[in-house]
């Protein structure tokens, strides 16, 4: 029996690879509960916090000599930018 898999996501693929590697006999319900075990929905636990008890209001002088280094961009796509500055990161 021959099985094809198209995956997508390099992560899962290179997990499948690890995973069959360590299997003597990968059997379709193995490969079941593999493919399985991504589907499983935790919930983030964590707790909510008020943002008026944990925030601050800086407050600062406006100084003209801090900006000479600040320079101001002008974004027309700013989606693109940001998905381009995250494929940089990488």
């Amino acid at each position: 029996m021959t099985i094809t898999l198209k995956i997508d996501n390099p992560d899962i693929e290179e997990q499948l690879k690890q995973f069959v590697k360590e299997q003597k006999e990968v059997t379709l319900e193995a490969l079941n509960n593999f493919i399985n075990s991504f589907q499983k929905e935790e919930k983030l636990v964590y707790k909510k916090r008020d943002p008026k008890k944990y925030s601050r209001i800086i407050q600062r002088e406006y100084n003209p000599d801090d900006v000479d280094d600040v320079a101001l961009l002008h974004i027309e796509d700013s989606a693109k930018y940001v998905h381009d500055l995250r494929r940089k990161s990488r």
